[in-house]
């Protein structure tokens, strides 16, 4: 049994399935076949295998399917992570963050076929299935041990940076929500241009609230790119360390590409492989955010 229960391999498998759990929802909406399997939870159409195949049904029965497997992955590299680990201090925030996170996302997922939602409740599926996804890759970090092959051990974070990334999650929180609310809306071509709704005339009078809701995306996008670049400038001049340079050097491409690609939503007219990979990059570049959470609050008790 130990032999078979490897935590590192699980921990890997673990990481994989849930940014497929992940990715998988925004597939869904984007395809719109979040009742592909009818009004019918935890069955498809009321069958354990369904028979009557259609690209709706594929869709959701296999993030269905990813989701089940995501809760049992979870499950086990959360043991793990407890039997083997809970000496660090992170580990059981993050084993009840994580199984917390996942059990909420079910259960929106299941209301969301069985009872009609509005878009507002719906759009909270994806952040909170980004901050499972970004706990389980924490465990993972974690049972790799991470930090100490790359020294974070000698990493100071000041206060001031300390508050910036607080700030940067919540507010990334808010672009995420604000992301998925377009998507649940079906907000993301009422717009034929960009930036501006109608580049021809910029004025944001007389839009929709379909395009009020696609505008203040981008808006929030917008000042999200610009937070982070004067981060990534101040850390630059400020903060002599290598390592948290490098990272942040990281998170800002993935801002920046994360901007092209929500651009890129519009030149193509809404390319799935394109709004996929959009929240790929968000959802990576929170993901390292939340990891520097983590090493905000070592230094900040270390300098106690």
């Amino acid at each position: 049994m130990k032999k078979i229960l490897q935590p590192k391999p699980i921990a890997i498998i673990t990481s994989i399935v849930m940014f497929l759990v992940l990715i998988g929802g925004a597939l869904v909406t984007k395809t719109e076949s979040g009742l592909g399997c009818g009004r019918s939870w935890p069955l498809c159409d009321g069958q354990l295998i369904p028979t009557d195949i259609t690209f709706e049904l594929v869709i959701e029965f296999g993030h269905r399917i990813m989701s089940g497997l995501g809760i049992i992955l979870v499950l086990l590299l959360s043991y793990i992570a407890w039997k083997d680990y809970r000496d660090i201090k992170e580990t059981k925030f993050l084993v009840f963050l994580s199984i917390l996170f996942l059990v909420i996302q079910s259960l929106l997922g299941a209301a969301a076929v069985l009872f009609e939602q509005s878009s507002i409740i719906k759009a909270m599926h994806f952040g909170i299935s980004l901050v499972a996804f970004a706990a389980s890759v924490l465990l993972a970090l974690i049972i790799f041990d991470v930090d100490r092959k790359l020294h974070t051990e000698r990493i100071h974070i000041p206060k001031w940076l300390r508050v910036n990334f607080w700030g940067l999650f919540i507010y990334t929180l808010i672009v995420v929500y604000s992301g998925a609310l377009v998507r649940h809306k079906y907000s993301s071509l009422v717009c034929p241009d960009w930036p501006f709704c109608y580049n021809d005339s910029p004025s944001v009078a007389g839009l929709n609230l379909d395009q009020w809701i696609q505008m203040g995306h981008r808006l929030m996008a917008g000042l999200l790119f610009l937070w982070v670049v004067v981060l990534f400038i101040q850390v630059l001049r400020k903060i002599d360390q290598p390592f948290i340079r490098k990272v942040w050097l990281i998170a800002t491409i993935f801002i920046l590409l994360q901007v092209i690609l929500g651009a890129f939503i519009i030149f193509t007219t809404g390319n799935i492989f394109v709004g996929l990979l959009h929240a790929t990059f968000i959802s990576l570049f929170f993901t390292i955010l939340c990891y520097f959470l983590m090493l905000a609050r070592r230094s900040k008790l270390s300098n106690k």
